[in-house]
């Protein structure tokens, strides 16, 4: 009998402490990480789409505009899937560095709390968001459930968390 796949074994949950730091410090690098936002549309097929990231806390933001299909995808399917790539060079080809996380998203049409969110933006880029006047900016914020990191234990095993301090 041939040996059986295990690949998609975590490592250990100690192990994956040791890496809670940073995981959270790759998804927040909003420069150095691209973003992508998974949704479903209407006849449950999925739509990804480049989006920038932040964190707050554990939970993810990303600003939007109510004109975008995103924002209809999430108001009748909250469950969202994130990928977040490092954009910087690999070692190995076969050794990516990226998280995926699985969350459920709310969208945030508060003026204030999204005023909010983009002074926060500015702070973290250096680079102000100025919505044209015709859209209304919404801020998706997603709460993660699960998470699998792969490329930061030095194995081929990724780091899994079902638990997110904070929330």
């Amino acid at each position: 009998m041939g040996r059986k796949y295990d690949g998609e074994r975590a490592v250990s949950p100690e192990e994956g402490e040791r890496h809670r730091e940073a995981i959270h410090a790759f998804l927040s690098d909003c420069n150095g990480v691209a973003g992508y936002l998974l949704t479903y549309r209407r006849d449950g097929l999925a739509r990804m789409r480049p989006v920038t990231p932040f964190m707050e806390g554990w939970r993810i933001e990303v600003l939007t505009q109510d004109v975008q299909p995103k924002t209809g995808h999430i108001r009748r399917n909250p469950h969202v899937g994130l990928l977040f790539s490092g954009m910087q060079p690999r070692e190995r080809a076969n050794d990516p560095v990226n998280v995926f996380v699985q969350a459920t998203a709310e969208l945030v049409e508060d003026p204030e709390r999204v005023a909010r969110f983009l002074k926060k933006r500015e702070r973290l880029t250096g680079r102000r968001a100025d919505p044209p006047e015709d859209y209304r900016p919404i801020v998706i914020r997603a709460t993660p459930h699960y998470l699998r990191a792969e490329g930061f234990s030095g194995r081929r095993r990724p780091v899994v968390y079902r638990e997110f301090p904070g929330l």
